[in-house]
C-alpha cells in the first residue's frame, strides 16, 4: 500500500498516520463508496525557487489548513507526497466529491498568501477517484485512478479538477444485463 511522506505539521498528517488502511477497509467492509481526492498544488518548483524551501513550506502548511477548514470532520487528511494532499471521504457520492474539490480548487485560487512581504497566489489541479475498493488493491486503484485524474487536470490546463467513477476498482461491481427489444 503507498504512503504519504511524512509532514512536519501535526494538523496535517502524513497519510500513514491519518488511517488510509482502515478507511478503505471500512468502505470495503460495509461496500461503501470511498472517494479518494488528490490535490497537487500546481508549480510547487517555481515556489520554492523564489520564495525558497521555508517559503514553500509554509505555503503547503498554509493550504493544509485552508483544506481543513473546508471539509467534514469525519474526512481524512493528509499530505500526500511532497507537494500532494489527499482526503478519503465515504458516504458522499460522485457530485458531492466533485463539488468539494471544485470549491477547494476556488478557494484555494482565490486566496492570496504572503511570505516575507511577497504576496504568492497559488492554483491547484486536482483528481477524483470513486468506487468500492475490493480486494487487497483496491486502493491502490482507486489511488491510481485519482493520480491519472490529477495528470489529466495538468493537461487541461491546470487550475481544473478531473474526475473518474468506478471504473478503476480492482475487482469490479457485477452489472445486470440489459437488452432493449426494439419498438415496431
Amino acid at each position: 500500500m503507498s504512503e504519504g511522506k511524512m509532514a512536519d505539521d501535526p494538523q496535517c498528517p502524513t497519510i500513514k498516520h491519518a488511517g488510509i488502511g482502515i478507511e478503505a477497509e471500512r468502505a470495503r467492509r460495509f461496500e461503501a463508496q470511498l472517494s479518494v481526492i488528490l490535490i497537487n498544488v500546481d508549480g510547487m518548483s517555481m515556489i520554492n525557487e523564489n520564495l525558497g524551501r521555508k517559503g514553500g513550506d509554509y505555503i503547503l502548511g498554509e493550504v493544509g489548513h485552508l483544506v481543513r477548514e473546508h471539509i467534514r470532520r469525519i474526512d481524512v487528511f493528509g499530505r500526500w507526497d511532497t507537494e500532494d494532499f489527499i482526503i478519503l471521504t465515504v458516504d458522499r457520492n460522485l457530485y458531492g466529491s466533485v463539488a468539494l474539490s471544485e470549491k477547494l480548487r476556488r478557494i484555494m485560487s482565490d486566496q492570496t498568501f504572503t511570505w516575507e512581504g511577497k504576496e504568492v497566489r497559488i492554483t491547484a489541479s486536482i483528481g477524483v477517484a470513486r468506487g468500492i475498493p475490493k480486494g487487497p488493491k483496491g486502493i491502490d486503484s482507486l489511488l491510481a485512478a485519482a493520480s491519472q485524474a490529477v495528470m489529466r487536470a495538468k493537461v487541461a490546463g491546470r487550475n481544473h479538477v478531473e474526475f473518474t467513477n468506478d471504473g478503476y476498482l480492482s475487482t469490479p461491481a457485477p452489472m445486470q444485463a440489459v437488452s432493449k427489444t426494439p419498438e415496431k
